[in-house]
């Protein structure tokens, strides 16, 4: 499986590659996380040699969130060579997360 999970301490490191990368912040209480996380796991496998796709629980790991002024759960964040591209609030369907992907790849 191509989506993997994120920590805090591993979380710098992750975005840093020259691959872009997406993280999925997500809490095991968020119905609309449970609903996204399948959709990302899709994308993961589709896309595996285009991005790298990470699954960061806030609760376990909450440091990072804060870093990126994480309101709300599910929030997705795209990032490349340790730089944030771009962010996503909500759940939304397999279209629509593509669109927000395909101008960075």
């Amino acid at each position: 499986m191509a989506f993997k999970n994120s920590t805090d301490e591993k979380f710098q490191e992750q975005i840093s590659s020259n691959k872009l990368t997406l993280t999925q912040f997500s809490a095991s209480w968020c119905q609309p996380c449970k609903i996204l996380k399948p959709i990302v796991e899709k994308i993961s496998e589709d896309l595996a040699d285009k991005i790298d796709c990470y699954y960061h629980d806030i609760e376990i790991h909450p440091n990072k969130p804060v870093e990126y002024s994480v309101r709300g759960v599910p929030t997705l964040i795209l990032c490349k060579d340790g730089k944030h591209l771009d962010t996503k609030v909500g759940a939304t369907n397999e279209k629509d997360l593509l669109d927000f992907i395909r101008p960075h790849i």
